[in-house]
């Protein structure tokens, strides 16, 4: 596939040397391609919107960096070019396996006390949060946030999700947004779609996914969420939860609080019905609507809710 004129002139421009074919192409919520330089370099080329956004995620991006986290270097960007749409480059990294070697939840709780000690000084003001942290949204008429586009909207479904998974989604939203823990910058999205592992050590993709919430959720969304991988969506059962949240207080050397805990199991249970509901939006129910069925009562015991 050829870059269209103007794509292939930013990064003639930008990176100083011409672009030949993508031999990579993906389109979703942004588009990607992956592209050989006349030069002998290969990297990614991003164009999505939410400049704002962007800025704020490079900055976490090259500081994380900076803190020796591995992760592809930035080359470019974020530029805006046309009406609303921002290109980046970064370097090709497709190495590494979806799984680390060794026990997984200790090496994911590893990585995200690492990245929010990376982050504890990029400036966030302004930050919009990512929309499976987007539980304290203002729409008091809906459980889920509201979203870019129908396609990405529960809200339209919701009279054919199950009850008992709306009610759960309200509950564990409820305790959330009862909390008046402070936010702190953290990589939201880290599992097999986002990290690579070359033996134990990660390779981070996907700075888009920073969000500025309590740690507690964050932790707490990883301790569900660090199963999934592309094209299988997963939660970890409630033992696996409960290493990795024990695993991630040793990695920062502090225990959590009784209402960080609660916070954290709010979070797990909020993801685990926010990524159930999208199962239904984009297919029929999974198994991670099955999971969240099964041990979600138990998940909102533990949140105190």
């Amino acid at each position: 596939m050829t870059l269209e004129p103007g794509v292939a002139a930013w990064v003639a421009a930008r990176l100083g040397s011409p672009p030949g074919e993508a031999f990579f192409v993906a389109r979703s919520m942004s588009e990607v391609w992956g592209v050989a330089l006349a030069d002998g370099r290969r990297v990614a080329v991003k164009r999505r919107d939410g400049g704002a956004r962007l800025a704020i995620a490079a900055r976490a991006h090259r500081a994380a960096a900076r803190a020796g986290i591995d992760t592809p270097a930035l080359l470019a960007g974020p530029d805006r070019v046309g009406d609303d749409a921002w290109l980046t480059a970064e370097d090709w990294r497709p190495e590494g396996a979806l799984t680390p070697q060794g026990d997984a939840p200790e090496a994911f709780a590893r990585l995200l006390a690492r990245i929010v000690a990376a982050l504890a000084g990029v400036e966030h003001a302004g930050l919009e949060p990512t929309p499976w942290t987007a539980y304290a949204h203002g729409a008091e008429d809906r459980v889920w946030p509201p979203p870019g586009s129908d396609r990405w909207d529960p809200h339209r479904i919701e009279a054919d999700l199950p009850p008992a998974l709306v009610d759960m989604a309200r509950a564990a939203r409820a305790r959330l947004r009862a909390s008046a823990l402070p936010p702190v910058l953290g990589h939201a999205d880290l599992n097999g779609m986002n990290v690579r592992w070359v033996g134990g050590s990660p390779i981070v993709h996907d700075w888009d996914s920073i969000t500025a919430v309590p740690e507690a959720v964050l932790a707490g969304v990883l301790a569900t969420d660090h199963v999934a991988a592309p094209d299988a969506g997963a939660i970890a059962d409630i033992a696996t939860g409960e290493r990795l949240l024990a695993a991630y207080e040793a990695a920062r050397g502090r225990a959590l609080t009784r209402e960080e805990g609660e916070v954290a199991w709010a979070a797990s249970a909020w993801l685990a019905c926010y990524n159930a509901a999208f199962e239904h939006l984009h297919g029929g129910p999974g198994a991670v609507t099955a999971a969240i069925l099964r041990d979600g009562g138990a998940r909102l015991a533990l949140a105190g809710a």
